[in-house]
């Protein structure tokens, strides 16, 4: 059950990394890009769909 639930944990921190959707929201930390999708499509009655995405490096 520990060994579960520390798998776990590693997943989701490999996962907020990784995936645009879970990553938190730059501007604020306390939301993620998902949430913040989510929040938009409220505000303003549309449906977002994040199609494509650039990554830079610098």
């Amino acid at each position: 059950a520990m060994i579960e639930k520390i798998l776990e944990g590693k997943m989701q921190k490999f996962y907020s990394d990784v995936c645009l959707l879970n990553q938190v929201f730059i501007k604020d930390d306390k939301i993620t890009i998902n949430q913040l999708i989510q929040q938009s499509i409220a505000t303003i009655g549309e449906n977002i769909q994040v199609k494509r995405f650039v990554r830079f490096a610098l």
